[in-house]
């Protein structure tokens, strides 16, 4: 409301006392547009964390399992919007990983993690009622393992000022392996005869995976002569032995058994489908994954990973 005051008649002096009072209003409403990040050419003020975080969310959170790596996903939605002086808005997705208990979380590379992302609408974020929404999706994962998201996100000023920038967690995806794994758990030795003309070798083969294997060879070696035998399946948990014959395993000689040496399951650990058992004299011994077990004094079979 403007009010015309007149000192003692004298127009000239009113005149002064109306410039003052109009200066000292647009002096107040200048300082209160500019404490609400309203001033034309000076940068926006920071947003407050609390207010930027309020302007975020993760939404759609969903975590696929699978027996086959290629469709084992997690995924995230992140949603948005433009905070006082927005010019642009920008987020960043970075997957982690934990693949033991206790032990911290690490991050995964991959296409779009650990980058900062901006709209393909350069606008956007720039009017108040903006939203911005982004789905990120992540496949083939390695299992046994935690995922979990963290997106941040940043909003940026006139001449790239940053005027805020806050983070969000995601919940837990427990990726299970769920492939069958099949090892060579032991090798057993034992005379033919009293003459000791041969050996009769009987290895365990076991499948210690979450779920049943299919067909498959197992293959025995005995210096130049190899055998094979044929599981033709063998469920989750469960055990096998296979029987082969050969000559008495010589000292200096060795005993190789390897299941599925033409890869015919989907077993996702291979390093222990190989057990090789070093020989050291003639008297029988058992051999285990990771022991070596003799009659007598000493060993005479050791086990070869």
């Amino acid at each position: 409301m403007v009010r015309a005051v007149w000192l003692n008649g004298n127009f000239p002096q009113a005149r002064l006392f109306l410039e003052a009072v109009g200066f000292a209003k647009r002096f107040t409403l200048c300082a209160a547009a500019a404490a609400l990040g309203l001033g034309g050419g000076g940068a926006a003020a920071a947003a407050p964390l609390s207010a930027s975080l309020s302007r975020t969310r993760l939404k759609d959170f969903s975590c696929q399992r699978a027996l086959d790596p290629g469709a084992r996903s997690v995924a995230v939605t992140a949603v948005m919007r433009p905070v006082s002086g927005t010019e642009k808005m920008q987020t960043k997705f970075q997957l982690v990983r934990r693949t033991k208990r206790g032990k911290p979380f690490t991050p995964v590379s991959g296409r779009y993690l650990g980058t900062w992302l901006s709209p393909a609408n350069p606008t956007l974020g720039r009017r108040p009622g903006d939203v911005w929404i982004v789905n990120h999706p992540v496949v083939d994962l390695l299992a046994p393992a935690v995922y979990r998201f963290r997106v941040s996100f940043r909003w940026i000023g006139t001449h790239g000022h940053v005027l805020s920038t806050v983070s969000r967690t995601s919940a837990d995806c427990y990726q299970p392996e769920l492939r069958p794994d099949i090892l060579v758990q032991s090798i057993t030795p034992e005379a033919i005869s009293a003459s000791g003309s041969g050996e009769r070798f009987g290895a365990v083969i076991r499948n210690r995976g979450a779920s049943g294997a299919g067909m498959f060879e197992v293959q025995f070696t005995d210096g130049q002569l190899v055998q094979t035998a044929t599981v033709t399946s063998l469920a989750s948990g469960a055990t096998k032995q296979e029987m082969f014959v050969g000559p008495v395993c010589a000292a200096g000689g060795s005993v190789t058994v390897v299941a599925d040496p033409l890869d015919m399951v989907d077993d996702y650990d291979r390093a222990n489908n190989t057990l090789t058992l070093m020989c050291t004299g003639s008297t029988v011994a058992t051999g285990r994954r990771g022991v070596a077990r003799g009659f007598g004094d000493a060993p005479l079979y050791f086990v070869k990973q």
